[in-house]
């Protein structure tokens, strides 16, 4: 499951991910995202919210890394926000496939990963 949430007035948007992610579900999300990422004002800020998730389907680990790769340049901020060693593991790996600057942050900190994601 993916939720999708935007802040325009911070050229943010939120993702919350919970349970096991399939392909469906980022089939769900892809159009949603890439409609914020071409009506935004520049790159893009992101805190992504790691809600009780279980696991990626492979493919949909594999299309998640497309449109990473795809969409490059188009974040400036991501917040990753978790609970695990293996979630913030997973975002050190993720810089590689960005141009955004990406960084961890625990559930408890969630109102610190929003101010960080929109800071200038």
């Amino acid at each position: 499951m993916i939720e999708i949430g935007q802040e325009p007035a911070h050229n943010l948007v939120t993702m919350r991910i919970g349970g096991e992610l399939s392909p469906e579900d980022q089939d769900a999300a892809t159009p949603e995202l890439e409609q914020l990422i071409e009506g935004a004002d520049g790159a893009l800020n992101a805190v992504i919210i790691l809600d009780d998730q279980k696991s990626w389907k492979l493919e949909a680990l594999w299309k998640a890394l497309k449109f990473d790769v795809r969409h490059h340049n188009d974040f400036r901020r991501v917040a990753v926000v978790g609970q695990t060693d293996g979630e913030k593991a997973g975002v050190g790996a993720s810089r590689k496939l960005t141009g955004a600057e990406v960084e961890f942050f625990l559930m408890d900190e969630l109102d610190d990963a929003r101010a960080w994601a929109i800071a200038t």
